[in-house]
């Protein structure tokens, strides 16, 4: 019996504070976590093609020249399926989160249980169309 890898989500937020108990969580779930403070650093995870990630989970405003929804745009190009998640308060992004995400984004302060809903959602319909093709 070959042991499933778990999948990994890569979370993309600037403050500390509020990423590390969203990756602990994640973690305790059971997923591997990489962690990104802003879109340079998670650009230069995605270039690496060896580097598998399943959902890449963005707050809208981070520090930067590139905000979550340049990251999205910057990830729809390069990494063409990869599943995002957006993430904020903003209230003007909501339509832009939308367009670019098939859920919207995710409030914050993050609720782990809804972050963890939304993961399982996105991979499990990530499965299934897989099933299908």
């Amino acid at each position: 019996m070959t042991d499933i890898p778990p999948e990994t989500i890569l979370i993309v937020e600037g403050d500390v504070l509020v990423r590390m108990p969203i990756a602990a969580y994640l973690r305790d779930c059971g997923y591997k976590v990489i962690e990104a403070v802003n879109a340079d650093e998670a650009m230069a995870v995605l270039l690496h093609k060896e580097t598998v990630v399943d959902i890449v989970f963005i707050d809208i405003e981070m520090p930067g020249a590139v905000d979550g929804f340049g990251l999205a745009k910057w990830i729809r190009e390069h990494r063409p399926g990869l599943d995002v998640l957006l993430a904020g308060t903003v209230p003007g992004a909501v339509h832009n989160a939308k367009e670019l995400c098939e859920q919207g984004p995710v409030p914050k302060p993050y609720d782990a249980q809804i972050v963890h809903n939304h993961i399982k959602r996105l991979l499990a319909a990530r499965k299934t169309g897989r099933a299908s093709e």
